[in-house]
Parts: C-alpha cells; structure tokens; sequence
C-alpha cells in the first residue's frame, strides 16, 4: 500500500446455490458460485465484527479464524471442530485464549496452526512473530515461536506451509532502518533437518507497494497474495504460477468478480482447489467499518498459464521446417485438457497440429511475424501468449 498511508490502516493491513453433498462440509454453508458470497452470515461473519483470514483443515473438520478487536490492534483466533456430525460453535481458542493472535493457518497435514503472535508487554502490538502451535495425539501442546532467521526484529506475518514443510510470509524488514517505512514484502524459509534456513526474498513478486496475505499451494503449485493496486480498488488479490523453470509467472489481478472496490486479502483455498475463501474489508474516513468473510468457487480464479515458455523462431524462406511445441506449454490447476489454438488464418503457409503439439509449413516471404497460441479451459478461461517469428531469406 502507499507508504503514506496513516498508521491505523497500516496496522490493520499488517495482522495480516447448491447443498454441499460431497465429503467436505464447510460449516454447513450452501457452495458458492462464481459471485463471492459472505461465508457464515449468521455465524462467523456477524455484522459488526470484525472477522478476518479463515482456515480449515485439510479434512475439512476443524476450522480458524480470526477476530479484530475494535481498534484493530489486538486480535484473537476463534476456533470450531466438527463433533458427531456437527459443527460446535465458533469460541475464543482456549490454548491461545489470552494472546493478541491473529491469522490461523492450518498446515497441509492438519497436525498444526501457524498464527502472528503480538510481541506481549510492549506497546508495539502491531509487531508479530510467526508461532506455531501442534497437535499430538489429538491434544494441542505449547505454542513455540518459530526462532530466527524465520523470526526478525520486524514484523512477520501471514505465514503459509508447503507439504515439505517450506513457510511462505510477509515481512516489512526490508524497511529495518529506514524512516517511516511500513511497507511489507513476501519471503519464504525452507525447512532442512528440521531447521528452517536463511530467508529469500521473492523479488518477482515484490513491489514499490504492499505484498502480503500470502498463501501458498501446499504442492507449490501457485500462490495467492495482495498488494495494494490503486486509490480506486485500493488492496486487491493477486495469483502468481510456479512454471516448468520453477519461476514464478508474471503475477495477475483475480478476476474482477471477485476483487472490488474494497479491501480484499487474506486468501485460503481449499485442499481439492475448489473454494476460495478470503477477506473483504470495508473502511470509510479511514476507519474501519466491517470486515468479514467471503468464499467463491474457483472457476474464475485459475487460468490457463504458460508453463513452459519457447523461444521466439527463426525460419529460411523456401524450405521446410518443424516445430514441436511442448505438450505442457499451457497449464491449468484445476484443467487438464486445454484447448490450444493459433492465428491460422494471418499464415497461409503454417499448418498446426493440436493433437501432436507440431508447428510446419513452408515460408514464401520473408519477415516478421507475431505467432499467438489461445489456451481456453473448460470454464472458458482465456489466455494468449505470442512468440515472434522471424523469416528470412
């Protein structure tokens, strides 16, 4: 978000129909469509409380969330499990009851909570670690708070886990030492012999504004974040891919049905990648006003991507040529049988076969020319990637 903007919004960006038959029951909720609706209206996301940043288990049996106090400062985790078929009333987390704690992660395996832990007897409760709390044999233990190189004299937030156990967060210790600098970046620590080793900065995905609400595909896969955009949409939700290179893509503004003109952050998504939940924040004169919790389904989330970019092709004129394109060129998370098509009807000399991945032809002039291969997914998903094409004689 823009640096200047008043401490109380930068604390708050900081803490960080169909009945569902299938085997996963979210709180009772009937599935949402492609249009976000507010999850639990009449019992996590009550009017006037400000709820943020859900998380379920990946049997989808224990769910978390958070609660902001009225000044946004403080926070609590409220927590419900799934008993007999039913789902007990959401209440205050009783082995963190005590604690300003905010934004709960379940990790993969459902055998522990990441949550930001406020720095206690300070007056600086808007400066989190990231703590861990684990589940054994069906008992929560003692909280730990993950030690350094995770754990700065910064602010850690919005931690996400992978299945190796890698941790995705944001941090503002890029701004350790500068003035009046709040803004918060995302990094990742990697778990090795059971030690989490030096942070890396995500440089792709960082800007000038705010990077955070990160979460993390638990296969890696892809990753959701939000950055402060404009002063008309203000903090929106970003998604970013892992491609064939194991770099991340270009990062992509979710579809504009689920960003609005409010603040949206906080992103989860379900273990089989069909629901996204995530946070609307509404703010007026600078105040907060409701925060509460939405979910939609994901047919508008995921996109095809390019997976494995290609070179740009040189050709000769007068002869032959073919070109085997790779068969992962284009990829969808939750699609795997995209339709790929190409801008025949600009080359009267270039044949495509779909089926094989096979470009060839026969040049008769030479030139530059702009190739553009359309991925379309089964939800009708759109996207175009170009390669230049240059013959020559």
């Amino acid at each position: 978000m823009i640096k200047r903007i008043i401490p109380f919004l930068t604390i708050i960006a900081m803490m960080g129909c169909k009945t569902n038959n299938g085997i996963n029951d979210y709180f009772g909720q009937s599935e949402p469509e492609t249009t976000p609706i507010v999850f639990g209206a009449d019992s996590i996301s009550l009017k006037g409380r400000f709820e943020h940043g859900i998380s379920f288990t990946p049997d989808a049996r224990e769910l978390a969330f958070g609660i902001l106090g009225g000044n946004a400062v403080k926070g609590k985790i409220y927590y419900s499990k799934k008993i007999d078929g039913q789902w007990a009333t959401p209440k205050d987390f009783n082995p963190l009851k005590n604690e300003s704690v905010f934004l709960p992660y379940f990790t993969p395996d459902g055998k522990s909570l990441l949550y930001t832990q406020s720095i206690p007897d300070t007056d600086q409760l808007y400066i989190t670690d990231i703590w861990k709390l684990d589940k054994i044999n069906g008992d929560w233990d003692f909280p730990k708070k993950i030690p350094t190189p995770l754990s700065s004299k910064t602010r850690e937030a919005t931690a996400s886990m992978t299945y190796d156990g890698t941790i995705y967060f944001s941090s503002n210790r890029n701004c350790q030492g500068k003035e009046n600098c709040y803004t918060a970046d995302l990094f990742y620590s990697k778990l090795v012999d059971n030690e989490y080793q030096n942070v890396k900065e995500i440089s792709k995905l960082n800007s000038s504004n705010d990077e955070e609400s990160v979460f993390i595909s638990p296969k890696e896969e892809y990753i959701l974040f939000c950055r402060y955009t404009d002063n008309e949409t203000f903090v929106d939700l970003y998604i970013s891919y892992r491609d064939h290179n194991n770099h991340w893509t270009e990062p992509q503004l979710l579809d504009a049905t689920i960003n609005s003109k409010d603040w949206d952050r906080r992103p989860f998504v379900s273990i089989d990648n069909k629901f996204l939940f995530f946070t609307r924040l509404e703010i007026e004169e600078n105040k907060l006003t409701e925060s509460d919790i939405y979910w939609v389904n994901t047919t508008k989330v995921f996109k095809p991507f390019v997976n494995h970019p290609i070179p740009d092709i040189t050709l000769q004129v007068d002869e032959k040529f073919e070109v085997q394109i790779p068969a992962d060129y284009f990829k969808d998370i939750d699609d795997n049988q995209l339709t790929l098509t190409i801008n025949q009807n600009e080359f009267n000399w270039l044949e495509f076969d779909g089926k094989k991945m096979k470009l060839s032809g026969l040049p008769t002039l030479e030139g530059n020319f702009e190739l553009i291969f359309t991925a379309v997914d089964q939800f009708s998903n759109r996207t175009r990637n170009s390669i230049k094409v240059t013959v020559k004689k």
